[in-house]
């Protein structure tokens, strides 16, 4: 119990700290944008994906081990990631890939003070869960980040699983935009971020979150957007079966 306080103490800390400093810095790349008529959302997004990195490492007894670095996209070639969603972190665990990509917030979240403000200039996209207009500014700027090479990511479930392992249903608004942008689904499996951090918990456990990147896929000719959305779900959980 006192390593997981003194981990959980490192956590917040570090969760402050830091978002505090990567968020002002965003900022500070925000405006050297507008002064110079330019933009640098490419270089916000790698400040981001360093906070994820970083929040990660200092945390005593987590550590990360990613497999299939070999169907990662390259650069200006978007994808639409997707993965099964187990704990709270799991976006930081994302951020290990070391790929460009955008992603949904909540709106509340990027009403936040410098926290929204930075989130707004590293591209995330805010989304009022149940608000119709709110869901179709998301798809249309989904679209855009699709269009201008970015890779968008999902968690299909919409909410993180009670158990991990065992998946939510996938609802499928991502499989819809990769089909109808003509872009693949990058299928990616995590295990270990719900024993990392588990549903309803205040504080961490040690733990080593496996991350391993499927090869990607498209809409076959035929196939309704559900059966699609069957189709990866059953990939990840074969997956997910392997590395447990």
């Amino acid at each position: 119990m006192f390593k997981k306080l003194i981990a959980g103490i490192i956590f917040y800390l570090a969760i402050f700290f830091l978002t505090l400093l990567c968020s002002l810095s965003i900022i500070a790349w925000e405006l050297l944008c507008k002064f110079r008529k330019n933009t640098l959302s490419k270089q916000s997004n790698a400040m981001v994906g360093l906070w994820g990195r970083s929040v990660f490492k200092v945390v005593p007894g987590w550590k990360v081990e990613v497999e299939g670095r070999e169907n990662l996209p390259k650069p200006n070639d978007p994808v639409v990631m997707i993965a099964n969603h187990e704990s709270l972190v799991d976006i930081l665990v994302i951020y290990f890939l070391k790929v460009q990509f955008r992603w949904l917030s909540k709106a509340s979240i990027m009403r936040i003070p410098i926290l929204g403000a930075a989130m707004r200039a590293s591209g995330q996209i805010p989304v009022i869960r149940g608000d119709k207009r709110s869901h179709e500014a998301a798809l249309q700027a989904s679209v855009e980040s699709l269009h201008k090479g970015i890779s968008m990511f999902y968690f299909p479930e919409g909410t993180r699983s009670e158990i991990p392992g065992q998946m939510r249903p996938f609802k499928i608004g991502a499989f819809k935009l990769s089909a109808e942008c003509g872009v693949d689904i990058l299928p990616i499996a995590l295990s270990g971020a719900g024993k990392l951090w588990r549903k309803g918990g205040g504080l961490p456990d040690s733990a080593t979150v496996k991350i391993k990147v499927l090869p990607r896929t498209r809409r076959l000719e035929g196939e309704t957007y559900e059966t699609y959305a069957s189709r990866v779900r059953s990939t990840i959980e074969s997956a997910l079966v392997e590395m447990a």
